[in-house]
């Protein structure tokens, strides 16, 4: 071999895939502005999707926290309520809470 015949061969045209570099070119930069626009659609999706979810996700712990208030305050409304018929009727009350224990303790030997 020659060194005129070795540098003919990598000068000429280089060989990538079968295809001339100044063929492959305009393919790959097509390819690559259709694979940034694809990323880019993708993004404007995915971060529509991510506003809407975490729109959903505010609502819900809006409603979650407006529904354990509620209950909190029908808790203490409930326990005022107790307390009020406790004190109306203290007898009523001691004979509910001894056979509420008799039927609790039966019920545990069982």
């Amino acid at each position: 071999m020659t060194p005129s015949t070795s540098t003919s061969i990598g000068s000429g045209s280089d060989m990538s895939g079968g295809a001339p570099s100044s063929a492959s070119g305009p393919i790959v930069d097509r390819m690559a502005r259709s694979a940034h626009s694809a990323v880019d659609r993708v993004a404007d999706t995915a971060g529509s999707a991510v506003g809407r979810v975490r729109s959903g996700v505010t609502e819900a712990l809006s409603t979650v926290n407006e529904k354990l208030d509620g209950l909190s305050s029908s808790r203490e409304q409930w326990v005022d309520n107790c307390r009020q018929s406790v004190r109306d009727h203290p007898f009523a009350a001691v004979g509910i809470g001894l056979a509420a224990g008799y039927v609790i303790a039966r019920w545990l030997r069982s």
